[in-house]
């Protein structure tokens, strides 16, 4: 895969080009949008304006991403990429992102990930935890670090007391993931946490934010029907978050498992709802569920 690197600041465009070669990308000698040729990815900094119209008019017909320390919309870019670039969150994601926007590969074709072969959840074709456990922990150090907010969520099913629920978890999973997918942006981080747990990463989104996020998930899942034979189903949704605290330096772990103790509030007040851990209230140590580390 050939990505061209625009960025009008030497020291800048240097340091995105050694984040793209790292992650296992080629980078083509175009730094300006006259000079694209046959690259499948363009990469811009942060000293090209959001605003600008120019890229995508020039540009059409590539993957336009938008290097940037803040959250936010995109802007003419069809996904940001969040700095500093982690490299193994960008080999990850850039072939992914690619085939999300509908983008074909002109040189390197970019390894397939299918459900079934340890990196893909075959339920809910989201990573799974084993593979992606590295990025997670990566994204958490950068919020820590640079002082950014960061939101964790995890969701589980309701209990279904309908005969012959208990073999559905093929379309329920899938429904799940499709609600999962129409709430996130292109920067934050679905995960198959273990057998009943999804897990959402969302940087520089802070409690409020994730709350929101997680809410709008459980609420389209609730507005959804499951037809089994002649019976119609109505799966529901938990959901528990927490988010980092300007002052404390907490760790990837410690956010689980304010999480999971918020979840375990939502399922405990009947469930088809979201919790968040407030510090103010004191939250309650919980054991973590064990994650799918063998994939």
């Amino acid at each position: 895969m050939l990505v061209a690197v625009i960025e009008p600041q030497p020291a800048a465009r240097r340091a995105l080009v050694a984040a793209v070669q790292g992650a296992g990308f080629k980078v083509s000698e175009a730094q300006s949008l006259e000079a694209l040729a046959a690259e499948t990815v363009v990469l811009f900094g942060p000293g090209i304006s959001p605003t600008s119209r120019g890229p995508r008019k020039v540009a059409s017909g590539r993957l336009l991403l938008r290097a940037c320390a803040e959250g936010g919309r995109p802007g003419f870019a069809d996904a940001l990429v969040p700095l500093p670039i982690s490299r193994k969150d960008l080999a990850l994601r850039l072939p992914e992102l690619v085939e999300l926007h509908g983008f074909r590969a002109r040189q390197v074709q970019p390894p397939q990930m299918r459900p079934g072969s340890g990196n893909v959840d075959p339920l809910t074709n989201f990573y799974t935890y084993a593979h992606f456990r590295e990025v997670l922990h990566v994204e958490a150090h950068r919020a820590r670090r640079y002082g950014f907010p960061l939101s964790v969520a995890l969701l589980a099913f309701d209990p279904l007391k309908e005969a012959g629920a208990a073999g559905l978890q093929g379309p329920l999973y899938a429904g799940m993931a499709l609600a999962i997918r129409r709430s996130l942006r292109d920067t934050d981080f679905p995960v198959r946490y273990s057998k009943s747990r999804v897990l959402l990463l969302m940087p520089h989104t802070d409690l409020t934010g994730g709350t929101v996020v997680a809410r709008r998930i459980v609420e389209r899942v609730a507005r959804a029907a499951l037809k089994v034979g002649e019976q119609e189903l109505r799966p529901t949704l938990s959901a528990g978050v927490s988010a980092t605290v300007p002052g404390q330096e907490l760790t990837f772990e410690e956010l689980l498992r304010r999480a999971e103790g918020a979840l375990q509030e939502a399922q405990a007040s009947g469930g088809n709802g979201c919790e968040f851990y407030s510090p103010a209230g004191g939250g309650k140590p919980v054991e973590l569920p064990i994650p799918d580390v063998d994939g």
